[in-house]
């Protein structure tokens, strides 16, 4: 197929006009170089070719594939990355050889309909991936002892061979080791899915359209993957409304006031405690005020269980030199070496993929520049939680269309959450919500609250559980409630750190950290008193005593 023919290929699957600015002219010329010269001409049509088969499914688009304005203009994307001024050297780089990642997220009910499209549109020449689980150290001691006819009982999550099998702890360690990296079991990838130019060979397909190659293999062999991964947020929206996430407008004051309260219980992938401390800290106002709150938290994510890093501060002032985004990672590092952004992106990966030698090279070629520890402390970070800012647009403006429709259509709302939305709150949460939002139909006020909540885990009266309080006093508070959210947490001085929320009321939550162990799974009451605190805009309460009760316990409480 000759270059003509190619882009003729592409640019009559263009769903959107391109504007006639240079700027768009020249970026557009740019991109379809680049893809004529990798091959990857067909990469992008299949994809087009799939999104045709799912069109009457609503999707979004994961990863760097947002930096393309060839899948902005095919409508493979709905990030405008020339708008946005998202560099392309994330997605497509002349100095890589490895395929540009496109991924699509669907609803989470859609996606073995749109996998099974697939499979069916082309027969034998599609699979889906497998994933190889190999044997680590823990586990390859495990097995080995296994083999020498260990019980299992006696293999619990921490144990030493020499205590288990003192007289055969050598031959354990020899097996052991050579298991170690050798593939253990074979399961399905979430999502990938391989698409053949050719028919599949038998030989390479295990049971219903799996294929026996992991992603890497994959990769190594050039074959076209796609990502057909399940997003429950969306499921959720779709529920509500049938419109994308970039359909909801850019600024409405009735969402920007619910998401600097922090109520975003319910709102798929922002309910979190983080998220909420975030919102309320940086004071969103709009949707590019989530984007940043999307790659903002990826670190705290990333590193919460080695450091209680709630408390630090999110305030929108202590990130102008910071690097958010992989983007501004390759901005910084272009502007800093005088390079062009390929270079840049190079750099970049460098940190990302923790190469010591490259990231040694350019501590040498920044030399004396006056904020140079600054500048590689910062690009370090990158290892932990990189995030493009394509990527973090789209999870952003998901995040505001699910607060949009909270704020506008709370039953709506509440219902659509009950049926897709499975957060990191207790059961009781969510029906609690849905229960003052008239989201539950019609509910029995006769039972015994305590009663109902001990056989289902929720109760459907419309009196909280009695006895939970908060009586706030000067600087100090007590408290008793249930349990809502429960996180253990390494602080930086090596302790531990319980951060529970906690409901005192119909609606009303409180965030509370405990510096002493209990479990919230067997006592989920807590009473206790504590110091009133305020940090990034959210009142907490730092525990002095507290105490867990069961729910039966609570009731007797006078």
């Amino acid at each position: 197929m000759t270059e003509l023919e190619q882009i003729e290929q592409l640019t009559s699957r263009f769903r959107r006009k391109i504007p006639t600015t240079k700027e768009y002219t020249d970026r557009l010329a740019e991109e379809v170089e680049l893809i004529l010269k990798h091959r990857f001409t067909k990469h992008f049509v299949r994809v087009h070719e799939i999104l045709e088969l799912a069109k009457d499914f609503p999707h979004i688009t994961r990863g760097s594939a947002g930096c393309s304005l060839v899948c902005y203009l095919m409508g493979i994307g709905d990030v405008d990355p020339i708008a946005e001024q998202i560099p392309l050297a994330r997605f497509i780089n002349p100095k890589r050889d490895d395929l540009p990642d496109i991924d699509l997220d669907f609803p989470h009910w859609a996606q073995a309909t749109v996998m099974q499209r697939i499979y069916d549109n082309w027969p034998r020449q599609s699979a889906r991936v497998s994933n190889f689980v190999k044997y680590k150290p823990k586990s390859a001691l495990r097995e080995a002892c296994k083999r020498l006819g260990v019980p299992h009982k006696k293999l619990g999550k921490n144990f030493r061979v020499i205590d288990v099998i003192p007289e055969q702890a050598a031959e354990a360690e020899r097996i052991a080791k050579k298991l170690e990296g050798k593939k253990n079991y074979i399961s399905k990838h979430c999502g990938g899915v391989l698409i053949f130019d050719r028919k599949v060979p038998k030989s390479l397909i295990n049971g219903e359209n799996q294929i026996l190659l992991d992603k890497y293999e994959i990769e190594d062999l050039e074959h076209f993957k796609i990502d057909i991964l399940a997003n429950r947020g969306l499921s959720q929206l779709w529920e509500i409304n049938q419109k994308q996430p970039m359909d909801y407008p850019q600024y409405d004051e009735k969402t920007a006031q619910l998401l600097q309260h922090g109520d975003v219980l319910g709102v798929t992938q922002a309910e979190s405690p983080a998220m909420r401390r975030l919102f309320r800290a940086l004071h969103i106002t709009n949707r590019d005020d989530c984007t940043f709150a999307t790659a903002l938290v990826r670190p705290v994510a990333m590193q919460g269980r080695r450091k209680a890093s709630f408390f630090n501060d999110w305030s929108k002032d202590k990130f102008d030199e910071t690097t958010v985004y992989e983007d501004d990672a390759i901005k910084r590092i272009s502007k800093i070496l005088g390079c062009n952004y390929y270079e840049a992106d190079m750099w970049r990966r460098a940190f990302a993929k923790r190469n010591e030698e490259k990231v040694m090279q350019f501590y040498e070629l920044i030399g004396k520049h006056p904020k140079r520890d600054e500048i590689m402390e910062d690009l370090r970070q990158l290892s932990g939680f990189g995030i493009c800012r394509a990527h973090a647009i789209n999870l952003g403006r998901l995040i505001w269309s699910l607060a949009y429709e909270k704020a506008h259509n709370p039953q709506k709302f509440w219902e659509a959450a009950l049926k897709h939305c499975k957060g990191s709150y207790r059961r009781w949460v969510y029906k609690r919500e849905a229960l003052l939002n008239n989201a539950l139909g019609n509910v029995c006020d006769l039972y015994d609250p305590v009663d109902e909540y001990n056989r289902k885990g929720y109760w459907t009266s419309s009196q909280f559980l009695p006895n939970t309080f908060l009586r706030p006093k000067g600087g100090k508070a007590a408290f008793c409630g249930l349990v809502a959210n429960s996180r253990v947490f390494k602080s930086e001085r090596g302790k531990y750190v319980t951060f529970v929320t906690l409901g005192v009321g119909n609606g009303k939550y409180i965030d509370v950290t405990l510096h002493d162990p209990i479990s919230t799974r067997k006592n989920p009451i807590l009473l206790g008193h504590g110091f009133l605190k305020m940090n990034n805009r959210t009142q907490y309460i730092d525990t002095k005593q507290c105490k867990g009760l069961t729910v039966d316990k609570l009731e007797r409480l006078s």
